[in-house]
């Protein structure tokens, strides 16, 4: 009797474990089996835009200015076309029934070098505008010799009595110009280099200098230093040129050309001393 009902509670005691147990089992199992989602990805943060980078080849150029200043220099070959030219005369004058032989003889020592500023400034794709100061020194000898009396025929010698005055003259000259250029005829070739140039040109006289030397018909000397006064001290002249003009790199700029100029008056004009009203010159510019 005893041994049934340790029989009834063992049994009792095992169901009740197996109760407690395979619930527990199964639940782990289907925990187990449950699949949990993926977490979702992190948002993608959006990149900035790019800054663009500085055109490194795109070069910052300065502007040029519209005025270029420069020397030029020329040279005044012939005589005759220049600022002074030799030149004789010879006159006869009665006076008082004394007939007087005159001879004026000028000698030119003037510089055939002439140079000074110079200044440009274009005023289309065509035209430029230059304005010049050249600077000249302009000297003669003038030798005037005065016959008069009775002169005998038989003999070799002149019996006349005869006076001579050498005069000795330097002075300063100073020539403007002021020119339109015109050029660029062609876009390449030889044709755009070349220019026609027209406009006037204004020739100041200055700082006269004198000596004279007198030998009487005595053979007595005297001397001074009077200044020869000038026929016009300011003259005016109309100016045509041709030339070339090429442009470097680093815009140099070099101008060959010829200009003929036709003068209004003479800066000197007396005798013997006559400035010529024609002048031809050969002349460079540099300028930048």
């Amino acid at each position: 009797m005893k041994r049934t009902i340790s029989g009834r509670w063992a049994a009792a005691l095992l169901l009740g474990v197996l109760e407690l147990t395979v619930p527990c089992v199964y639940g782990q199992a289907g925990a187990s089996s449950q699949q949990t989602p993926p977490a979702a990805p992190p948002a993608t943060a959006q990149a900035p835009a790019p800054t663009p980078l500085p055109n490194v080849t795109e070069k910052t150029v300065a502007p040029r200015r519209k005025w270029s200043l420069g020397v030029r220099v020329r040279t005044t070959p012939f005589k005759a076309l220049s600022l002074m030219d030799d030149n004789l005369i010879l006159n006869t004058s009665t006076v008082n029934k004394v007939v007087y032989d005159f001879s004026y003889n000028t000698t030119t020592q003037s510089s055939k070098l002439g140079y000074g500023p110079s200044i440009e400034a274009p005023l289309g794709s065509h035209v430029i505008l230059t304005i010049d100061a050249m600077f000249q020194r302009l000297k003669y000898t003038k030798v005037q010799d005065i016959y008069w009396g009775t002169n005998d025929p038989t003999t070799s010698a002149d019996e006349r009595s005869h006076k001579q005055a050498t005069e000795n003259t330097q002075a300063r000259i100073f020539d403007i110009p002021v020119l339109l250029h015109y050029g660029n005829f062609k876009p390449e070739g030889i044709l755009s280099h070349f220019y026609v140039a027209a406009g006037g040109t204004a020739r100041i006289g200055s700082t006269v200098r004198t000596t004279n030397n007198i030998t009487e018909s005595d053979s007595t000397k005297t001397n001074n230093t009077n200044p020869t006064k000038m026929a016009k001290s300011t003259v005016v002249g109309a100016t045509v040129a041709v030339g070339f003009r090429f442009v470097d790199d680093f815009n140099i700029k070099v101008t060959p050309e010829i200009r003929y100029t036709h003068w209004m008056g003479m800066t000197f004009g007396q005798d013997s001393t006559q400035s010529p009203k024609n002048q031809l010159e050969i002349g460079i510019g540099f300028s930048r």
